[in-house]
C-alpha cells in the first residue's frame, strides 16, 4: 500500500487538545470528550461502505450521549483511513417536532470558525447549533459539535471518499479498523451498481453485509457486471493557473473469450534441425495450447450446449505426417500428442504443412472460428521464401500462430523483430518465443497460465498513452487485462482527451478517452489525500477543495440547525478543554515540509526551525520587522513555545499567530536528542 507522507503542520494544523488527546493520537484511534464533563460519551458508531468504479465512500454515523448536567459541547479528533478525504457533514436535529438531517456547508476555514464561536456564545437571542468539521493533517480531523442536551443522545454524520486501486479485475480498498479504544465501528457493505458483486478477499458478500473488523482491517473489491473491454477515467479541474489532471485505465477481467467450436490445425517442426528436447518441449506447449480450450468448455458458467473445440495433429519434416483422424476432441488429441514418438527426419517442408492445413480447416462448418499453431524452428530450405509461407498462411482462412518453442524454464514471448513475423501478422497472429518443460506428464498451472496466450489475447502490447497537447504519459509497456494503472499531476495546460492505442495480438486498437465532470469534481477533492498536496499552493486549493467539496487546509464544513437550547447555555470560551481545542477551526499558516538532506552531511537542526517559522513569520505578517521564538523539544515533540517576541511595538496579533504555527511544527526524525532549547531568530 503507498505510504503517503505526513502533514500535521499544514495549513489547519491547531494546537491539540491537551496531554490526553495527544496521547490517544499516537495511537491512532479517535477520541470523543466533553468541554464541560467527561460524562459525554459515543453509543454508537457504524459505517456504510458504497463502492464504486474508481472510488468508495463511507458514510460514518455517530452517536453522542451526554450524561451530564448541562448542554455541552462535544470534541472528536477523528483518524482518516488512507488516503481518504472528508467530503460532507450532517447532524440530525428537529424541526416542527419533527426529526431532520441538516446537512452541512462547505467554507474557507478561517470563516466557518468564525461563526461556529459566534453561534455556540452565550446570549444569542435565536441560538443556532453547529457542527464543525476542521482540517488538522492529512491523518486527523476535529469535529466540533454543541450542543448535546443533557440526558439525550446527538447523532452526527460525515463523509469520507477514498479512491480504488484496480487490480485483477476488480476494484479495491483497504478498510481500517476505526474507532475509539472503547467502541470498534462496524462497517455495512453496499456496491454502487446492484448488478456488481463485492468480495472480501476472494469470497463474495451479498449487499448489506456487516463486518467489524480486526486490526489490520479487511479488503473490500468489487467486480463489475458490465465492464467494457477498457474503460479511461479522465477528470481535469482548473487550479485557476494550472489544470489538475487525472487519468486511470482499467482492464477488463478478460480482454476476450476462447471461441467455441474452434477447428484447430497444431502443426509441429519434427525435422532433424530441432534437438530432442525441443521437440519434447514442443509437444508440451501444444498440450497445453489445446487445453486452454477444453477448460474454456469445462469452466464454471460456461454456456450450456458449447460444442467444444476440435484439433487436427499436424507434424513435418521432408514430409506432412496426420496423426488424427479428422478433427477430434480435445481430451482425444491431447492423449495423441502425448503418445508422439520423438524421432526425426530430414526436410522441413513447412509450406507442404500449411497447404494441409488449409485443406483440413476447408471442410470445417461454415462460420467455425479456425486456428492454425505453428511450432517450428524456422530453419526450412533456402529457396523457401517468407512471402510464398505467408501466402499460405493467409489462405488457411485462419489464426495462425508461429512459435520457436526450447526446453527451458516455461515462457511466453511475442517475437515482433524476425522476419518471419509477418508469416503470422496477415492472419492477425503473433510470431513467439517459448519455452516449456519437455518432460511435463500433466499440464500444470504455470503451462496453463502461459500458454493460454496462445488461445485468446489477454494484453494490449505496444501500449501508446498520449494526452492531447501533451508527450506520452508514463505507463507500463505490457497493459494485461484485469490491471490498471493511473497519471496524476499538475500541468500548465488542460488536457481535452487522452488516446490509448496498442495491438491485442497483432491487430491494432485504439481508443480515445474525453473528461467527465464527475470525475473532476472527484479527483479535485481526493488530491487532499495524496502527495501531489505539497505541490499546491494555499491559492490552488480553494477552487479545488470547493468543487470536490473537500475539508481541506483552507476549507471546513459548518452544518447549523434551529437552536433549541436556552441563550445561557452557550460555551464561555476558556472553559473546560475547549480552549485547548485549537482554536475552533482557525487556520493557521501551513508549516512546509522538511527538505531532505544530503547523505552523509550533519543534520541541521537549527536551519530547519528557522526555515519552517522563517516561513510562518511571513505568512503571518511580519515582513520588516524582527522576532524570535523560544521553545523546547523532546526528541520529535515540540514540549513547550517558551516565548514569541517582536522587537519595537507590540504585534500580538503576529504573535499568536507564530505561536500557533510553532505549536503545530512536525520535526522530523532528524531531532534525536532526549531534550534540547531553541531561539530562532526572524526576521
Amino acid at each position: 500500500m503507498r505510504r503517503r507522507r505526513r502533514r500535521a503542520g499544514r495549513a489547519a494544523a491547531l494546537l491539540l487538545v491537551g496531554a490526553a488527546l495527544t496521547g490517544a493520537g499516537a495511537a491512532h484511534a479517535d477520541t470523543v470528550s466533553g468541554t464541560r464533563s467527561s460524562k459525554l460519551h459515543e453509543r454508537s458508531h457504524e459505517i456504510v461502505v458504497t463502492l464504486d468504479h474508481g472510488h468508495a465512500t463511507l458514510r460514518v454515523r455517530r452517536g453522542l450521549y451526554n450524561g451530564g448536567e448541562r448542554h455541552d459541547q462535544a470534541e472528536l479528533w477523528i483518524d482518516v483511513p488512507e488516503t481518504a478525504v472528508a467530503t460532507g457533514l450532517r447532524t440530525r436535529g428537529e424541526l416542527a417536532g419533527r426529526p431532520r438531517w441538516f446537512a452541512g456547508k462547505l467554507l474557507e476555514a478561517e470563516l466557518a470558525a468564525a461563526r461556529y464561536r459566534e453561534l455556540t456564545g452565550i446570549g444569542g437571542y435565536y441560538p443556532k447549533d453547529p457542527a464543525l468539521l476542521s482540517w488538522r493533517s492529512q491523518e486527523r480531523l476535529a469535529l466540533q459539535v454543541f450542543p448535546v442536551a443533557p440526558s439525550s443522545e446527538k447523532m452526527i454524520e460525515y463523509t469520507f471518499t477514498m479512491p480504488a486501486r484496480y487490480e485483477d479485475g476488480r476494484y479495491r480498498v483497504h478498510l481500517p479498523q476505526l474507532g475509539t479504544g472503547e467502541r470498534t465501528a462496524t462497517y455495512t457493505l453496499e456496491p454502487a451498481h446492484p448488478r456488481d458483486q463485492l468480495f472480501i478477499g476472494d469470497r463474495p458478500v451479498v449487499s448489506g453485509k456487516q463486518v467489524i473488523p480486526g486490526r489490520d482491517g479487511f479488503e473490500l473489491s468489487l467486480g463489475r457486471a458490465d465492464a467494457p473491454w477498457i474503460e479511461g477515467r479522465l477528470g481535469v479541474s482548473s487550479t485557476g493557473e494550472r489544470s489538475l489532471v487525472h487519468f486511470a485505465l482499467d482492464g477488463s477481467r478478460e480482454f476476450s473469450k476462447i471461441p467455441d467450436n474452434a477447428h484447430v490445425v497444431v502443426v509441429i517442426d519434427a525435422s532433424r534441425s530441432r534437438a530432442e528436447d525441443d521437440l519434447g518441449a514442443s509437444y508440451s506447449a501444444a498440450r497445453a495450447y489445446i487445453d486452454s480450450f477444453q477448460r474454456a468448455q469445462e469452466a464454471p458458467g460456461a454456456k450450456r450446449g458449447r460444442k467444444g473445440a476440435r484439433v487436427e495433429l499436424l507434424t513435418f519434416d521432408r514430409a506432412v505426417h496426420r496423426h488424427t483422424r479428422g478433427f477430434e476432441k480435445v481430451a482425444k488429441a491431447a492423449a495423441r500428442l502425448e503418445g508422439l514418438e520423438r524421432d526425426r527426419g530430414n526436410g522441413s517442408a513447412l509450406d507442404e504443412a500449411l497447404a494441409e492445413a488449409g485443406r483440413l480447416l476447408a471442410r470445417a462448418p461454415r462460420g467455425a472460428p479456425r486456428r492454425v499453431l505453428v511450432i517450428s524452428d524456422l530453419i526450412v530450405r533456402t529457396g523457401l521464401e517468407v512471402e510464398r509461407v505467408a501466402a499460405l498462411s493467409k489462405q488457411t482462412g485462419a489464426i495462425v500462430h508461429v512459435a520457436r518453442v526450447s526446453d527451458s524454464s516455461p515462457r511466453v514471448i511475442r517475437d515482433d523483430d524476425g522476419s518471419w513475423d509477418r508469416v503470422a501478422r496477415v492472419t492477425g497472429g503473433l510470431l513467439w518465443r517459448a519455452a516449456a518443460n519437455e518432460r511435463l506428464e500433466a499440464v500444470d498451472a504455470e503451462h496453463r497460465e502461459l500458454f493460454e496466450e496462445w488461445a485468446r489475447p489477454r494484453q494490449i502490447d505496444k501500449l501508446s498513452v498520449v494526452a492531447q497537447g501533451a508527450a506520452e504519459l508514463s505507463h507500463p509497456e505490457i497493459f494485461r487485462e484485469g490491471q490498471g494503472f493511473e497519471w496524476f499531476e499538475l500541468r500548465d495546460a488542460s488536457v481535452k482527451h487522452v488516446r490509448v492505442q496498442g495491438e491485442l495480438w497483432s491487430a491494432p486498437v485504439s481508443e480515445v478517452f474525453t473528461p467527465r465532470r464527475a470525475e473532476g469534481e472527484l479527483w479535485s477533492a481526493l488530491v487532499f489525500g495524496g502527495e501531489l498536496l505539497d505541490e499546491l499552493s494555499e491559492a490552488e486549493m480553494m477552487p479545488l477543495a470547493l468543487r470536490g467539496g473537500a475539508v481541506s487546509p483552507v476549507t471546513s464544513y459548518l452544518a447549523i440547525e434551529p437552536g433549541v437550547r436556552p441563550s445561557t447555555e452557550g460555551l464561555e470560551w476558556g472553559e473546560g478543554s475547549g480552549a485547548g481545542f485549537g482554536g475552533f477551526g482557525r487556520r493557521v499558516p501551513r508549516v512546509r515540509q522538511a527538505r531532505a538532506r544530503v547523505a552523509g552531511a550533519p543534520p541541521d537542526r537549527q536551519g530547519w526551525l528557522e526555515d519552517q517559522l522563517g516561513h510562518a513569520w511571513r505568512v503571518c505578517g511580519g515582513q520588516g520587522r524582527v522576532g524570535a521564538v523560544e521553545l523546547e523539544s523532546t526528541w520529535r515533540e515540540v514540549v513547550e513555545v517558551r516565548s514569541v517576541t517582536v522587537e519595537g511595538a507590540p504585534e500580538p496579533v503576529l504573535e499568536t499567530c507564530v505561536r500557533e504555527a510553532s505549536w503545530g511544527l512536525d520535526l522530523p526524525p532528524m531531532f534525536t536528542q532526549a531534550r534540547m532549547g531553541w531561539t530562532v531568530r526572524l526576521r
